[in-house]
């Protein structure tokens, strides 16, 4: 996995003015009438550390797409708190949540020891132990399985379900933004100034856990946008012309967010049950 760009991070910090308001920081309510579920994180657990504005956006994008389509989506005001990712969290559940995110990480098919967030490796170290990760044949068998529910570690699974019964849902999500490059004819831009897209390449990928805490079963999906090339005609159609750097991505954001959730329900909720 190719690190972020920081180019990429300064073009993310720009999307509120994009969006309008973020309202990630305020709780999100209940609305919807099927299945409830508690957005835990919308966080990266990859290389870089993208801006807050950058997860807010993502996480607005995620709860407006998840109650149009009818499900009850309820979350904390700080779902995007840095200091729940990486520091010692500013409260307990801060940390029981980034346990939580990183264990289904590490459970997971997708894992790559070698290509994640340092607080990520000590923690798959400290569960797993370092060995687990190099068993080269078990991984790639494992990889194979992709789709296939699986389960927490139990003290994860335990804070899971007294987070979860603490709000009311039997659903936990969670979102790790792992990976978001940009590129200009396979060089990496520099520049801001560098507004528009043609000739310009995105990669973003993220992976998201969807919990089911009254029977431990996890499922793991996995959306990545590596060509541009159906949102260049979008633009070009829409405004006779490139997007910029910042329209790109939020483009990219929404056609993301809008692929998790027909992934939720078309295989997800299923896969849990």
């Amino acid at each position: 996995m190719k690190a972020f760009s920081r180019i990429a991070v300064a073009a993310l910090a720009g999307f509120s003015f994009l969006t309008g308001s973020v309202s990630a920081a305020g709780l999100f309510n209940s609305a919807g009438s099927g299945p409830r579920i508690f957005i835990g994180e919308v966080q990266s657990y990859g290389d870089y550390e993208l801006k807050r504005e950058a997860f807010d956006t993502f996480a607005d994008k995620l709860y407006q797409n998840m109650t149009t389509n009818k499900f009850q989506v309820v979350s904390r005001a700080d779902m995007t708190n840095e200091a729940g990712r990486h520091d010692a969290g500013n409260s307990e559940e801060d940390d029981k949540l980034s346990v939580i995110h990183m264990d289904a990480i590490i459970h997971g098919h997708l894992f790559e020891h070698g290509e994640a967030a340092a607080k990520l490796v000590r923690y798959a170290d400290a569960t797993m132990g370092r060995k687990y990760f190099y068993d080269d044949v078990r991984i790639e068998n494992w990889r194979k399985q992709s789709g296939v529910p699986y389960r927490l570690s139990p003290s994860a699974a335990q804070q899971a379900e007294e987070i979860a019964q603490n709000y009311g849902a039997q659903y936990l999500l969670f979102v790790n933004l792992k990976d978001v490059d940009v590129r200009l004819k396979h060089t990496m831009f520099a520049s801001r100034t560098e507004r528009e897209t043609r000739g310009k390449k995105m990669t973003a990928v993220v992976d998201y856990y969807l919990l089911n805490t009254a029977n431990g079963k996890v499922f793991e999906g996995h959306c990545e946008n590596k060509k541009t090339a159906q949102l260049m005609n979008f633009a070009i159609v829409k405004n006779g012309k490139g997007m910029n750097v910042d329209e790109m991505l939020n483009q990219v954001m929404a056609a993301q967010v809008e692929d998790i959730v027909a992934d939720l329900n078309k295989n997800g909720m299923k896969a849990v049950q």
